[in-house]
């Protein structure tokens, strides 16, 4: 029947034409690329690549040539393959394509036919100055096609084949003994394998005058061929051998048949994992059509050195993971906590970038959410502290930044976070904002002397300068707020946060509110308090001269005005039983209306 078109189309059926409408969509596959790049939003070349069996690398080559050509920048080259119909598995068996046992005997003696297997499978192509994570190289890639043959078109070409290979190493100016692994298309064909071998054997082997062997991989022997996937399928092996350093052995090989053996070796089949330093490899895909293609890949030989390996050091690591089940979650868990060797800064960079996925209560919002808090507590010993939930909401709950006021300051506290460049950089650029003025915010920040927080001026420029620092950090790694709260002076770090002030705006908003209200010598002596009671319950216990001025919560609030009357309502609240405690703001009733006598200068240093 045609492609995705039933063959029991009745055109004078209404109810049936309609049917047929909604399978074609459904099914054709002149679409299956075209649908990736609408529900991903893509927006370069989306095509389908059908040549058979070399399917997946014809199109690998025909994304790096448009790759070359300037028409995409990046490329994702899939290859799928799944075996639904039982009919197609029919007809390749009793036309003998298929083992009649069953068993993949590729290259042995025995072998009578192809296994069909199943892949899903892709890759991202990028330059290598823009990528993040680099597997391997692509060094080249080829396809040719047999032409008119005496054997008839189905019959593959071994001339043909190793032309092909030839012209890719030439082509690239690669020495094919610099070649030290083949994974071959080999399928277990009668015909098929022993020409592929006699291609592999003149083009890396008779032409270079090669001394020593060439491994080959089998990959079907172990999976079954993936037919149009089975070229992504290879380049997944390839890839694995090159991460693991380690070439899997074939399978039910066991002894090599008499059309193949004059080939053996130098041509090497790999019977027993084999441990392999990474160099080239070159990867076969052929369609029974003759369409003919291979590809030459380089590893990544960047290997991780000390330091890599040190995930954690003075400030603890968290790691957040996202997946669609609590399975998946567990698993990753589990991987990163007994696998030490293979978790390196690098690793867990790259991972933190996959994982900002919006949730959404569908498995593809990756609705079970996980951290992991990773803290060092000897040489290369590590804490693990996990803890996960599952998104169980209809709507993402908002994220709201609140910056602080007074009271949560204490000596030396940026020491911690000095690391961090972001944070450093904005404490270096705070402190040269703030030297003209006498304020030594290092000093502040990082020293043990407890005598720097000795006046309300050093304590509010510590505070914004901590605050501001901290907001770079948290939007460099793309957390947006919903919402933004500034708490007492810091509003001001809000409004830097909203980007209504730039750094030295808001250190000098901050610094002049110290300096005027404490040279302010009209400004009565004062004391600030926080109550454990409602807004209503506090203002109706304020004595004259005290009120209310901050609305924490429903149970909290801040009281603020003259000494001795606020002083005797923190006595009588604490007789009473109730929470209450003071805070050092130096004997300035911030927040209160005793403070309006210095608004004038503040407005006109503000001005300035």
């Amino acid at each position: 029947m045609p492609d995705c078109m039933p063959q029991d189309v009745q055109p004078d059926s209404q109810n049936n034409m309609m049917d047929t409408l909604l399978w074609l969509p459904g099914t054709a596959k002149c679409l299956y690329a075209n649908r990736i790049s609408f529900v991903l939003d893509f927006k370069g070349p989306s095509v389908v690549i059908d040549t058979a069996c070399s399917s997946s690398l014809v199109a690998l080559n025909t994304a790096m040539n448009d790759m070359r050509l300037g028409k995409c920048r990046q490329a994702i080259v899939g290859g799928t393959q799944l075996c639904l119909q039982p009919f197609t598995n029919q007809i390749f068996q009793t036309t003998s394509l298929n083992s009649i046992e069953g068993i993949p005997r590729v290259w042995d003696e025995k072998a009578d036919g192809f296994v069909r297997g199943e892949t899903v499978s892709c890759i991202l192509l990028q330059r290598k100055s823009e990528s993040k994570r680099i597997y391997a190289t692509v060094l080249n890639s080829g396809v040719n096609i047999d032409g008119n043959k005496r054997m008839g078109m189905f019959f593959p070409s071994s001339e043909s084949q190793e032309e092909l290979m030839v012209k890719i190493y030439e082509e690239a100016n690669i020495d094919p003994l610099k070649v030290n692994y083949f994974e071959a298309h080999a399928t277990g064909t009668k015909v098929g394998d022993p020409l592929e071998a006699r291609a592999i054997y003149n083009a890396f082997c008779i032409k270079p005058q090669r001394k020593g062997v060439l491994p080959v991989g089998l990959l079907k022997s172990n999976i079954g061929h993936a037919e149009g996937a089975s070229g992504m399928a290879s380049i997944a092996k390839v890839l694995i051998a090159f991460e693991n350093e380690c070439i899997p052995a074939n399978l039910h090989l066991k002894k090599i048949k008499s059309s193949i053996r004059d080939y053996c070796p130098p041509l090497q089949p790999i019977n027993e994992n084999m441990p392999y330093i990474p160099g080239v490899a070159g990867l076969n895909n052929f369609g029974v059509g003759g369409v003919n293609a291979s590809v030459l890949l380089e590893a990544n030989n960047k290997l991780p050195d000390a330091d890599s390996y040190k995930i954690a050091d003075i400030i603890p690591r968290i790691v957040n993971i996202c997946c669609r089940t609590e399975e998946a979650l567990n698993e990753f868990f589990t991987f990163i906590e007994n696998n030490p060797q293979k978790i390196t800064q690098h690793f867990l960079a790259l991972l933190a970038e996959t994982m900002r996925v919006r949730p959404t209560l569908q498995s593809n919002g990756f609705p079970y959410r996980g951290s992991m808090i990773i803290k060092k507590v000897a040489q290369d010993q590590y804490e693990y502290n996990k803890q996960y939930s599952s998104f169980t909401a209809k709507t993402v709950r908002p994220v709201w930044f609140l910056f602080p006021g007074l009271g949560g300051q204490w000596t030396g506290m940026a020491k911690a976070l000095m690391p961090i460049k972001i944070f450093a950089d904005k404490i270096e650029e705070c402190h040269e904002v703030l030297k003209p003025y006498g304020i030594d915010l290092k000093h502040l920040l990082l020293s043990d002397d407890k005598n720097s927080m000795s006046n309300m001026t050093n304590k509010f420029c510590a505070t914004t300068a901590i605050e501001i620092a901290l907001c770079d950090v948290i939007q460099a790694l793309g957390i947006i707020p919903d919402g933004i709260i500034g708490h007492s002076f810091g509003e001001i770090a809000a409004a830097y946060a909203d980007g209504c002030l730039n750094t030295r705006e808001a250190l000098m908003m901050t610094y002049y509110r110290g300096v005027v209200t404490e040279s302010d010598k009209r400004i009565p002596k004062g004391l600030m308090a926080v109550v454990g009671l409602s807004w209503n319950e506090a203002k109706k216990l304020c004595p004259k001269g005290a009120s209310p001025v901050c609305n924490n919560g429903n149970d909290t609030v801040v009281v603020s005005g003259l000494y001795n009357e606020t002083k005797q309502m923190v006595e009588d609240l604490t007789k009473k039983g109730i929470f209450v405690r003071e805070l050092q703001s130096h004997d300035i009733p911030y927040h209160s209306e005793y403070l309006i006598t210095c608004a004038q200068r503040l407005t006109d240093e503000l001005k300035k």
